[in-house]
């Protein structure tokens, strides 16, 4: 379990708030189209890709938590932005039955 302030989460919400209007602030849209169009491996780097995901928003300032993303390998970029994009979804998800 990760614990952030009240900063940290504002920050996070905020960027999945943007995310699920289109605005994909960590992400440019290069990125984007080489994380979904690269053969997803089955691995067993679950954990350490929710590791990143913690580091990721642990980082202060969006310019830093874009510096983090840049110093990962192409495929752990690749995760994390597959699972950025799964936390997207499932809050898009949950958006749309709490208001049925």
């Amino acid at each position: 379990m990760i614990y952030v302030n009240q900063k940290q989460l504002d920050q996070v919400e905020y960027l999945i708030e943007q995310s699920c209007r289109g605005h994909h602030v960590l992400f440019d849209a290069d990125i984007i189209r080489a994380a979904f169009g690269a053969a997803e491996e089955e691995s067993l780097e679950t954990e350490t890709t929710e590791k990143h995901i913690e580091n990721l928003i642990l980082q202060p300032t969006l310019v830093s938590k874009r510096a983090y993303l840049e110093n990962l390998t192409i495929e752990t970029r690749d995760r994390v932005v597959r699972t950025y994009f799964s936390i997207v979804e499932n809050n898009l998800f949950e958006a749309l039955e709490f208001s049925q």
